[in-house]
């Protein structure tokens, strides 16, 4: 680290005055990094810098104060590179660093809440890539979560890696379990896939839509407004995802606080909504058409079915909200290599598989299918900090009490 602390200089001038040339600064370059100095002409810089090399103030050695600390930045850099964690190194032999590194752990351990025929094709294709064993360990969001707070609050570092929905990352990136990514592969992804901290990294989009069974709506039924489910029509016939209040939180907030659960409230009295536990229930209970209208489902649930030939479409009512399936490396990672060789995985060929799947990724070439959504992403912070409150609520809502707020 290059430390300047309280620095003053001073220099005669021609009337044998004393100039003031820098006055109190203090700096500190970290390791690796390169800084620079801005500012007006005649405010010091250059005197700053000679200072520093420890050189006589003579134009003529500017040039070499310049040079020296380019070296000094150019050393520093080469022995941070070196002393990275995998998950932050940038060197040309990255890619091969991490495969010898992972071959040599042998194994890697990873959380994850993500279907198990969706992870299964993934992690087959790693292990077959690279010859490394996967553990999987997979329960619902909420559970992933739990776990690995706990385990880490006991000191048990078993797992390596986390695949969950973008709230729960940050909520283990608050809880400081998580290590920033520095990887190639982000440059190819879309900036919702990628929080300020890059401590988790969204790999698939979830698109929150209105499906509904096409044996039992017929198109000229399809409400073009949310307003229209209003119609008496609509009465017993629309079915929603019970513990979904992310999704409710943020639809409420774009359609404005007070005239969202007014809406809300006014489709509970006027036309029911039957409740289920989960998105691939309320799914199923749309292609059994025992729910002929289900609201915010997951788009790629909907293009599963209907490529298998189901009776089943979906329409986008706006705001069309959305958020991201996110990955992270645990900080205090055991195999560290491994799982950072399988974060490039998943948002290369791990992606490719997840599109093959009707799975919209974060990967830029899938903007236009994205575009034609015009998603409202989740803040993930803003659904933390109200988390509890608008589980309460969506539950009152749902339910036909009148929400205390």
């Amino acid at each position: 680290m290059l430390k300047v602390g309280a620095l003053y200089t001073g220099y005669p001038s021609e009337k044998g005055e004393i100039v003031k040339a820098a006055r109190n600064v203090s700096l500190e370059v970290p390791e690796g990094k390169l800084s620079t100095l801005p500012g007006p002409g005649g405010c010091g810089k250059s005197t700053t810098l000679r200072s520093i090399a420890g050189l006589k103030y003579s134009r003529r050695t500017l040039r070499v104060v310049v040079v020296s600390i380019a070296a000094l930045f150019g050393v520093a850099n080469a022995y941070a590179q070196t002393s990275a964690p995998p998950a932050m190194y940038q060197g040309a032999d990255r890619m091969q660093r991490l495969i010898d590194g992972a071959k040599k752990e042998g194994a890697l351990t990873v959380y994850t809440s993500m279907a198990a025929k969706d992870d299964r094709r993934i992690v087959s294709a790693f292990e077959k890539k690279y010859g490394i064993k996967v553990t999987v360990w997979r329960s619902g969001k909420n559970m992933v979560l739990q776990r690995t707070v706990t385990e880490s609050r006991a000191g048990r570092n078993e797992a390596d890696f986390v695949l969950n929905p973008s709230p729960e990352m940050e909520a283990l990136h608050r809880e400081k379990l998580l290590q920033p990514v520095s990887s190639p592969v982000q440059k190819d992804l879309i900036p919702a896939a990628l929080p300020a901290h890059r401590e988790w990294t969204g790999v698939r989009v979830y698109v929150f839509v209105q499906s509904y069974n096409t044996d039992k709506v017929k198109p000229e039924e399809l409400p073009k407004t949310y307003a229209d489910l209003l119609d008496p029509r609509w009465k017993g016939r629309i079915g929603i995802e019970s513990k979904q209040q992310e999704w409710f939180y943020t639809l409420v907030h774009e359609m404005g606080e007070e005239k969202g659960l007014k809406y809300f409230q006014d489709l509970v009295a006027k036309n029911k909504m039957t409740q289920y536990n989960g998105n691939s229930l309320l799914t199923n209970m749309v292609l059994s058409g025992e729910v002929p209208m289900a609201l915010g489902v997951y788009s790629y649930l909907a293009d599963q079915s209907r490529a298998v030939g189901a009776p089943i479409n979906y329409i986008s009512l706006s705001p069309t909200i959305a958020y991201t399936d996110g990955i992270g490396i645990l900080s205090k990672a055991p195999h560290p290599n491994a799982a950072t060789l399988y974060y490039d995985f998943m948002l290369t060929e791990g992606q490719k598989i997840l599109s093959d799947n009707k799975a919209v990724t974060t990967n830029k070439r899938d903007q236009p299918l994205l575009a034609k959504f015009k998603p409202v992403y989740m803040n993930s912070e803003q659904v933390l900090d109200s988390d509890e409150k608008w589980q309460k609520i969506y539950d009152d809502t749902l339910n036909g009490r009148i929400a205390a707020r």
